[in-house]
């Protein structure tokens, strides 16, 4: 049944484009938002595309929104009309985010057009990852094998020669870790891939599955809310930025991962700033969480 939102209908109408066309069209949406035309060319250039096939992609792009691109003929570049619509931008800020390193190179699509904004973006330090070890513990992932590795734990001051079973590589917005069963645990735990030094062993031995692993199958929802000491006007501001309905957001997380999604959005209870001013967002349920937090 189609969807009843703008963005549900959007779904719909592309769902069965194939993928790298609908990347291009993306660039191609994110690049008239912020300098409010493109060329062919710029397709051309960036994806290594024949001049057949990006004009083919325009078409497709009218057909899909004819309304949305005018052609000036006498610059000979697309423009976005007064009515323009984003065809396949839901509106998150990530998007965006996927663009800016093609633009921040100085990529064709950004490149053709001199009215483009200024743009400036702060990311984290890097963190290192040894390409060894990634491939060690994928490969017995991929095999449901165990592996043997010497772990620097924070808990201790020298490492201590721990049996995985790992089951899930996860990336929680700073740094990698992977989820495994420890045999010297008897527990599911997380563990950071650059805290493994040395070299790792793949045994023979199978695995522990991960059919077990309650926390990580078991999702929760984290309901988010605007500071309450705010005065209603700010509030109201905080609610249309995070996409807000009646109030709050609600975000399934895994059980496992709660602790990381709590302080990359900046809300770990343990954590917070006493100015509702720069404390914008809370939990709106403390208690529900408490249970999945680190000790």
């Amino acid at each position: 049944m189609p969807g009843n939102t703008a963005w549900e209908r959007r779904v719909n109408a592309t769902s069965e484009l194939k993928w790298d066309v609908q990347q291009r069209l993306k660039l191609l949406e994110c690049t008239v938002l912020l300098t409010g035309w493109v060329r062919t060319q710029a397709l051309i250039e960036t994806f290594g595309i024949s001049r057949a096939q990006a004009s083919k992609d325009f078409a497709v792009y009218h057909g899909l929104r004819p309304e949305n691109l005018i052609y000036n003929k006498s610059r000979k570049y697309y423009e976005a009309s007064a009515v323009f619509e984003p065809l396949l931008l839901s509106g998150k800020a990530s998007e965006l985010l996927d663009a800016l390193p093609l633009m921040q190179s100085g990529a064709p699509v950004v490149a053709l057009s001199a009215q483009s904004p200024a743009m400036a973006m702060v990311k984290p330090l890097e963190r290192e990852l040894d390409w060894s070890l990634l491939r060690a513990v994928s490969r017995a992932i991929c095999q449901q094998i165990k592996l043997q590795v010497s772990y620097q734990s924070m808990n201790r001051p020298e490492p201590a020669v721990l049996t995985l079973s790992p089951h899930t590589l996860v990336y929680n917005g700073f740094r990698w870790h992977v989820r495994a069963f420890s045999d010297t645990h008897e527990a599911y735990r997380d563990f950071v891939l650059a805290r493994m030094r040395g070299p790792v062993v793949l045994l023979t031995e199978q695995g522990i599955p991960d059919g077990d692993d309650t926390a990580w199958h078991t999702l929760h929802e984290v309901a988010i809310v605007p500071h309450p000491e705010l005065p209603p006007a700010q509030q109201a501001v905080i609610a249309e930025d995070y996409g807000m309905t009646d109030g709050r957001i609600v975000q399934p997380v895994r059980q496992a991962l709660i602790p990381y999604f709590l302080r990359m959005m900046q809300i770990d209870p343990r954590r917070l700033d006493p100015d509702p001013r720069i404390q914008q967002i809370v939990l709106q349920d403390v208690a529900a969480v408490r249970p999945y937090l680190w000790s």
